[in-house]
């Protein structure tokens, strides 16, 4: 053989092994780093932080707590990277987060409950809770997560912020006659409690079926003008929502299309939010106003959804019990509401 080739080996070889080890990631910043402040603010709100933790322990225990450390941390480095957050600053989020632990430690207790300070809709939401909780037991998702974002989408209905409701439910008039003359509509593509898709509706089909929760009686949509009429009854609207999102969890936790195992990570009460209202900034684990407060509204309505309330202004009064298992039938089969 050849000098040259050899050469060239042992050239190559010792290159090889000059190269440097891969360095292992860089560990997340602690949370002091998080927190650009004076020493003595900082530690008061890294108790702040510490003290919302432990709240949510004793309230739902460590999941809860450990889900809200992630949420409250990814807050931050978002703030700190320029990334899209809730928040300008660390200590508003702090303090908004004891906002709605203290709310949740209300409920937890069965005591009336005061809103007056977060951004949440329950008159939208508490009327169709033996719906929400239908529909989440038939996909097995926890049903706080399809509460917060009705919530989201109806509270951000009630702003004047781009399409009012008036605006968006005439939208949605036109749109469905356009598709029964036409067969499809320019406009208005959303609909519903949950601002579900038309589209994404008619491809839940299969996955319904798969989960049996859906009706063998009725005939399932095939046509924009049926989706559109389908996504206008409470449950149906959060029945498909519901397997959307289901969808996307197996997705993400890797699991096969068709597991139907029960989910209940309080992390998803991020994650649900999160990509319902803006696929791509979940992606990217972005936090904003629906993604940050969904997250809190989910574990509220985790609480509420297991009783009566009523609701007066911006107050929630606990009525008599509702044990667990009545909307769904019972252990977690699923009951096909009108």
């Amino acid at each position: 053989m050849p000098r040259g080739p050899w050469l060239l080996l042992l050239l190559a070889g010792a290159l090889f092994l000059a190269l440097p080890e891969p360095q292992a990631p860089p560990k997340a910043p602690s949370l002091r780093a998080l927190l650009p402040y004076p020493p003595p603010k900082r530690e008061a709100l890294v108790a702040l932080h510490l003290k919302n933790k432990a709240g949510l322990h004793l309230l739902l225990g460590k999941e809860a707590a450990r889900a809200y450390d992630r949420l409250l941390r990814l807050e931050l480095m978002n703030q700190a990277a320029g990334k899209r957050s809730a928040y300008e600053d660390g200590e508003k989020a702090l303090q908004d987060a004891r906002k709605w632990i203290l709310a949740l430690g209300q409920a937890v207790r069965g005591k009336p409950l005061s809103l007056e300070d977060l951004p949440t809709a329950p008159w939208h939401v508490l009327p169709h809770q033996q719906a929400l909780r239908a529909a989440g037991y038939a996909l097995r998702i926890p049903p706080g997560v399809l509460a917060a974002i009705v919530d989201n989408e109806q509270y951000g209905g009630d702003k004047a912020l781009g399409l009012s409701r008036g605006v968006r439910e005439a939208a949605d008039g036109l749109a469905l006659g356009l598709s029964e003359l036409q067969g499809e509509a320019p406009l208005s593509r959303t609909l519903g409690l949950a601002q579900m898709s038309w589209e994404d509706a008619l491809k839940q089909e299969e996955r319904l079926r798969l989960f049996g929760a859906w009706d063998p009686a009725r005939p399932f949509p095939k046509t924009e003008a049926e989706a559109r009429r389908a996504l206008e009854d409470p449950y149906l609207n959060l029945l498909f929502t519901a397997s959307r999102l289901r969808g996307y969890f197996n997705a993400l936790l890797g699991l096969p299309k068709e597991d139907t195992r029960p989910l209940e990570d309080p992390w998803l009460y991020y994650l649900g939010p999160a990509w319902h209202n803006y696929p791509l900034r979940a992606q990217n684990l972005e936090t904003w106003e629906d993604s940050f407060h969904g997250f809190f509204k989910g574990l509220l309505y985790s609480v509420v959804l297991e009783g009566r309330w009523r609701v007066e202004g911006r107050r929630l009064y606990p009525l008599k019990a509702w044990g667990p298992g009545l909307a769904s039938g019972g252990k977690g089969k699923p009951a096909f509401l009108p």
